[in-house]
């Protein structure tokens, strides 16, 4: 019996060590059914609480049977979901909360056969948006939380859900989960119109690789719009990104809770006053490390739709930001290395008390002056005195013991 019981424990601290090793992916409600009307009303009211549906992105399993004649899903929808407001001042404090500007609430419901008698819906995580992005400050993460949490409020009062559900994760994020890159050009004459035909080239080149502009959102002008300040932009928008076939591939393929990342937010910015255009987004590896998908076909199309991504972005003129990282960490610690070196130390131990000393000696006074002068004149005489004339030993024996007894008298007195 008191094995069982000790056996009982062990067990009980393995799970709460597996659940405390965990991160969340994301908290997902569940209505029995089909909930179409109250989907659509819900969204209706995110006004109420500052937030703005980009798109209404619903049904997408209808348009991945008409393309591709598979069903495997009764519902799929995108709702990519923005707090102009409040996200305002999370960008100024740090750009990269643009990959989440908006991010996705997304709702599915699997097939009947497959057991899909409940709708779930969601998004990602909090603490995993923020470990993506990469945010330290304690006071914006709050911030952000407190956004996404008048969110959950809102689609809890309205939908009224009968189940919940938990998605963990025990692998880590990707060591860089953001792709940040960089653009140099010469200063237009006008940015609007640079901008302008940047989002046209941007926009035909992703067609051409078979990405869908799923939503695009101009922050620079709805902040304008709304006289908020954000003058540390000259420009500043998002681009919802989707790839049609991955996707399919993906979410109508088993793996619908993949759904929660897509579409990617794609941000864009040009610092004031600065003839640079970066742009940064969450990578497909977030995925890979987080979804739970195993299956090696569909991890090596991610992997291709990532480089895609990531060389049409380099067709438009971007670099690596992380390049140049490398470079500016070596200048930043190259004085580290002198001190670690103690140089400077060095050279305080052996200098500094001898110029200590020359500064006390040319700070001193007038009479210091003197005596130190008769000082130095009667060592002299001392060392200059002259040779005795007696030929007798005992003679200069005696003189020199005088001379010595001299000068220990001028030392004791100087």
């Amino acid at each position: 019996m008191r094995l069982i019981k000790i056996s009982a424990i062990l067990a009980s601290l393995v799970l709460a060590t597996s659940i405390a090793s965990s991160a969340t992916l994301a908290d997902l409600h569940g209505t029995k059914g089909q909930p179409d009307k109250e989907l659509g009303a819900m969204v209706e009211k995110l006004n109420s609480i500052g937030f703005d549906a980009v798109g209404k992105n619903e049904h997408i399993e209808t348009h991945y049977y008409n393309k591709y004649k598979q069903k495997n899903l009764d519902l799929l929808n995108f709702y990519p979901v923005v707090d102009k407001e409040s996200i305002r001042e999370l960008i100024l404090a740090n750009p990269d909360f643009g990959a989440y500007a908006p991010f996705n609430l997304l709702a599915f419901k699997k097939l009947q056969k497959d057991g899909g008698d409940t709708t779930w819906y969601g998004h990602l995580d909090a603490d995993t948006m923020l470990n993506i992005i990469g945010e330290k400050d304690e006071a914006n993460k709050k911030k952000f939380k407190d956004m996404v949490a008048k969110l959950d409020k809102l689609v809890v009062d309205s939908m009224k859900p009968t189940e919940s559900k938990k998605l963990t994760f025990d692998k880590p994020l990707p060591a860089e989960p953001l792709l940040k890159m960089v653009m140099k050009f010469d200063k237009p004459d006008d940015i609007e119109e640079f901008v302008d035909d940047f989002v046209m080239k941007h926009d035909t080149l992703f067609s051409k690789k078979e990405f869908i502009i799923a939503g695009f959102l101009d922050l620079k002008f709805e902040y304008g719009d709304l006289e908020l300040e954000f003058d540390k932009y000259d420009a500043y928008w998002v681009s919802s990104l989707c790839h049609f076939g991955f996707s399919n591939a993906v979410f109508n393929d088993g793996e619908p809770q993949a759904g929660l990342f897509a579409p990617c937010s794609v941000y864009f910015y040009i610092p004031k006053g600065k003839n640079e255009l970066h742009v940064g987004y969450g990578t497909v590896d977030n995925w890979v490390s987080s979804t739970g998908i195993t299956d090696e076909k569909k991890l090596k199309m991610m992997k291709e739709v990532s480089s895609n991504v990531e060389k049409a972005l380099e067709e438009l003129g971007f670099e690596k930001e992380a390049t140049k990282a490398p470079e500016k960490k070596e200048e930043v610690k190259t004085p580290e290395k002198k001190e670690e070196t103690k140089t400077p130390e060095k050279k305080e131990e052996v200098k500094t008390p001898e110029k200590k000393e020359e500064v006390k000696t040319e700070a001193s006074t007038e009479a210091s002056k003197t005596e130190e002068s008769a000082k130095v004149a009667e060592v002299k005489e001392a060392k200059t005195a002259p040779a005795p004339t007696s030929d007798s030993i005992e003679e200069l024996k005696a003189e020199l013991a005088k001379v010595k007894a001299e000068f220990e008298a001028l030392k004791k007195k100087y």
